[in-house]
């Protein structure tokens, strides 16, 4: 993500990133969900991380009703376009799953 905007590891780290205990997590800015996010869709679509690509089948979206319909209440995306089958949200949560482990035990 670092090279596509122009940065180096270090400032990008600096400047998008915090770390927790076992992982490095992007900073959320105040006035948006997310700095790369813009109007249009995402600003770093081709290199965006797994956690990004798979939104909003994450697991705990997918296997709470009442949290689906939270995120629902913000994300533009969600009811909107193709309907997703089930199975497919949950193989993308799964997929979260198997990338984050740290994070689903």
């Amino acid at each position: 993500m670092a090279a596509f905007i122009g940065l180096s590891a270090a400032d990008f780290e600096r400047r998008y990133v915090y770390r927790t205990k076992h992982l490095l997590r992007l900073r959320v800015p105040r006035e948006s969900q997310c700095y790369f996010l813009r109007e249009g869709g995402c600003s770093i679509h081709t290199v965006k991380p797994t956690q990004c690509r798979i939104f909003p089948f994450w697991p705990e979206l997918v296997d709470s009703k009442r949290e689906w319909q939270k995120t629902a209440a913000w994300c533009p995306g969600i009811g909107k376009g193709e309907l997703v089958q089930i199975e497919t949200a949950q193989g993308q949560a799964r997929e979260m799953r198997e990338s984050y482990p740290g994070m689903y035990e």
